[in-house]
């Protein structure tokens, strides 16, 4: 089977490109399948025999801050619908064609325009959905330091109202248009499957009006093979991720001030780093420890390291990977009660829940995870065993495959 994966990034950046990437590899080692990469050029971008074909780099940043309305122009016309990338992307198949087209994040760069040329050429089309962008513009549902649905049945003026991407006008326009245009030209009723990794996020898919014959979970995997069970810990509990204000950070912090003889490892980097540095500075002083961006090897050994992990979202998350890694290793996770954590995080089983941003529900379980070593112990291991029987290669594998034959099957008949 040959197989058109397209995905913004073409390099190791935030969740859905390390999916992109596992998925490629999964597809070419266990059917044999072959995949055709389209991205974006990009200096850190791994390589590609496909790479001539890719989108030109966009820097949205760069060009927002002139402050031109020629800049303006020239962001909204190639983030809302490329007639770049249809045009790269035809010269592609017309080269290297392909059975099925399986998409990723391609939103403000690549963009939907793309679908049309895969129904000219008659190629199902899957989407696996990593973020809530289809149905909230500003893709996390939390706006001013809450969960948000103020869009909800296409109202996207609402992002506008309230500046909801980077407390910014101009980026809250550009992704509220965003949303208006793909609604008005169709390009949402083309796909034929749109993956979801969790209940929740297929239930709210469902609830915002998505077919619930289009709309199918599957949940990411992990290869146990490349993660060793750890029963050690060297006396720290462990969060691990991007540093910002919907990861509930600063209620880490507060719950960490309040324990005694604990130490608390930050592992990942963001804007709001040297925020969050002052605040535990502050508030917990020789406590916390800061680690910055760490590869993945160096992360794997930290989190083996370990007592347990902590994932203290304040917003729904799709899945959590982070608790999936920790899970692989055989550390319990402490998880707030909120998005898909829950159907990872089971209460008493594999980790202990709690309201998002209630401090004090988050120091009790750390608490009681600190003071109880061997259910602690027990719990890893359960968490570990999930893992291996729900979220393997071969699960993924075949569930994936599965919905390739069924699309292709469609337009065969």
């Amino acid at each position: 089977m040959r197989i058109l994966i397209a995905n913004t990034f073409h390099y190791y950046r935030g969740g859905d490109s390390v999916y992109t990437f596992s998925l490629s590899e999964l597809l070419q080692q266990m059917g044999n399948h072959q995949v055709v990469n389209f991205a974006m050029r990009h200096l850190l971008n791994l390589p590609s025999k496909y790479s001539e074909f890719f989108v030109p780099e966009i820097d949205l940043i760069g060009e927002m801050k002139k402050n031109r309305i020629t800049s303006g122009f020239k962001v909204l016309r190639k983030t809302i619908y490329s007639t770049e990338s249809k045009k790269r992307l035809k010269e592609l198949l017309e080269k290297y064609p392909v059975d099925i087209a399986h998409i990723q994040n391609i939103h403000r760069h690549i963009t939907p325009s793309i679908f049309h040329i895969l129904k000219e050429k008659n190629i199902p089309i899957i989407w696996t959905l990593h973020d809530y962008f289809l149905l909230c513009p500003n893709s996390s549902f939390y706006s001013n330091n809450k969960v948000c649905e103020k869009c909800k049945d296409g109202k996207f003026f609402n992002v506008l109202i309230n500046k909801c991407r980077q407390n910014s006008l101009a980026a809250s326009f550009m992704v509220m248009l965003e949303g208006y245009v793909h609604r008005f030209i169709g390009l949402l009723n083309i796909p034929d499957c749109f993956i979801v990794p969790s209940n929740f996020v297929k239930e709210k898919f469902i609830e915002y009006g998505f077919s619930p014959d289009k709309v199918v979970r599957v949940p990411h995997f992990i290869d146990c093979k490349k993660f060793k069970i750890s029963l050690k810990n060297d006396g720290y509990i462990l969060y691990f991720g991007r540093l910002s204000y919907v990861k509930g950070i600063e209620t880490l912090i507060k719950a960490i001030s309040s324990c005694k003889n604990l130490k608390l490892l930050i592992a990942g980097d963001g804007p709001l780093r040297v925020r969050f540095e002052a605040m535990a500075r502050n508030l917990a002083p020789d406590k916390i420890e800061f680690l910055g961006y760490l590869n993945r090897e160096k992360l794997q050994k930290v989190i083996s390291d370990a007592m347990f992990t902590v994932v203290p979202s304040e917003c729904y998350e799709t899945f959590s990977y982070s608790t999936l890694e920790s899970f692989a290793l055989g550390k319990a996770v402490v998880g707030s009660n909120i998005g898909a954590i829950p159907e990872l995080v089971r209460e008493g089983e594999t980790g202990l829940l709690f309201e998002p941003g209630n401090v004090d529900e988050l120091t009790e379980k750390i608490s009681w995870m600190i003071s109880n070593p061997n259910e602690l112990q027990k719990m890893g291991k359960r968490a570990r065993d999930m893992v291996e029987e729900k979220f393997s290669p071969e699960k993924h594998y075949e569930e994936i495959v599965n919905i390739y034959k069924s699309s292709m099957k469609k337009y065969r008949k």
